[in-house]
């Protein structure tokens, strides 16, 4: 079935008015027409069943039918991603919002090679959207604008759950035996290309994160984040 995010505030009534963007995305690329049916999810653990009741130049309108409130993933996972160079933190967006992630919080490390400019979580969120309608979400994850790791952290203070640090260094704790209980919130600290400094093992070590190594292969950040998550979802019953 198509599927398409909207506001929450559009699926308050019986009816429905969509933009431009939904009009090209529906009719131009799809060429849905009149008595078309199609989802709509706001975002939040929403759908509504919709059918399309006339078409403007530039605008749809639905009406909305049956309301679902779709399962949230099993385990709530909190990702901390260093930003990666080039377009591989779109990537970490996309792949990672199909596995199910809850929050990606940017952080920018010592040896983080990029610093995204303020804003830059607008073009992940419209990419966390497209992944969620792709991978039947109804919730999208929340992306926080781009942090210091330390500020990230303390951000992170009152957040209950596991609470792993994946580190090239860790030779005797294996990520997926820390998983071992089946954790239902995990908080993920993924590093940049160049890996964390001692000061920052210290810091995220004092914040309460365990050290975790995900065997003897040396993993690209983006391959590592991917592999955490799917694992944090594995273990808590998330992919069964």
């Amino acid at each position: 079935m198509v599927r398409l995010y909207v506001s929450p505030e559009k699926l308050q009534s019986a009816r429905a008015s969509l933009d431009e963007a939904a009009h090209r995305h529906l009719v131009k690329v799809l060429r849905l027409e009149v008595g078309a049916s199609l989802q709509l999810f706001d975002g939040r653990g929403a759908a509504v069943d919709a059918t399309i009741v006339s078409l403007g130049k530039a605008s749809v309108d639905v009406e909305l039918g049956q309301r679902h409130v779709l399962p949230a993933p099993t385990c709530t996972i909190t990702l901390l991603q260093s930003v990666p160079r080039g377009e591989r933190m779109d990537f970490i967006v996309q792949k990672t919002t199909e596995l199910g992630v809850a929050r990606i919080v940017p952080v920018h490390t010592e040896f983080s090679m990029v610093k995204p400019p303020p804003g830059r979580n607008r073009r992940w969120r419209t990419i966390a959207e497209e992944a969620a309608r792709q991978s039947g979400r109804a919730d999208v994850p929340a992306i926080d604008e781009c942090a210091e790791l330390g500020a990230a952290l303390a951000q992170l203070s009152g957040q209950e759950g596991a609470r792993l640090l994946l580190w090239e260094d860790e030779q005797k704790r294996s990520f997926r035996r820390a998983l071992a209980d089946g954790p239902r919130s995990v908080v993920l600290l993924v590093g940049p290309e160049g890996g964390f400094s001692p000061a920052e093992v210290a810091a995220a070590s004092s914040a309460g994160f365990v050290s975790t190594s995900l065997g003897p292969r040396i993993l690209r950040t983006e391959t590592a984040a991917i592999v955490a998550v799917a694992l944090a979802q594995a273990a808590a019953g998330g992919l069964d």
